[in-house]
């Protein structure tokens, strides 16, 4: 992914990461007003895995 996904309303790009997510075991979700922005939740008992302050941030990581 690029950094393109930072721009605008993103609704198609987090879909598809949300989807990315989902099928590694994560939920992607929208933490405002935290300086992270986003984390990724174990999509089974909802732990708080993983923060960062971008959607790419959170590709890269899922990519790993």
């Amino acid at each position: 992914m690029n950094g393109s996904l930072e721009r605008g309303n993103h609704p198609a790009p987090f879909d598809r990461l949300a989807a990315h997510a989902g099928s590694l075991g994560y939920r992607l979700v929208r933490e405002p007003g935290t300086p992270a922005g986003w984390a990724l939740l174990d999509a089974v008992d909802g732990e708080r895995l993983f923060a960062a302050a971008t959607l790419t941030d959170i590709a890269r990581y899922l990519d790993e």
